[in-house]
């Protein structure tokens, strides 16, 4: 399993869930508490894939809510989303 690539992806998109703007607020909640799930699961550090079992579940929420209005931030959610299935998450 390749969590080297999946931490670099969720890396990627913390850092684009940090820079976003213009949120109603029911999205900057959606998005700060998705940032905290992201933040959560990098601090981790282990090889261990068991924590990373709901994030996949809430990305899929997330891309449904915001794919119109932030299409670049739902490109990375996609992709990790394709990372945790890959690796069977």
């Amino acid at each position: 399993m390749d969590t080297q690539k999946l931490r670099e992806q969720l890396e990627q998109l913390h850092a684009e869930l940090q820079q976003v703007q213009s949120l109603n607020d029911g999205d900057r909640k959606l998005l700060q508490d998705l940032a905290r799930d992201v933040q959560k699961a990098l601090a981790r550090g282990d090889e261990q894939t068991e924590h990373y079992s709901g994030l996949g579940e809430r990305l899929k929420e997330t891309v449904a809510q915001l794919e119109a209005s932030h299409p670049k931030m739902t490109l990375l959610m996609r992709q990790v989303i394709d990372q945790l299935n890959f690796m069977g998450i």
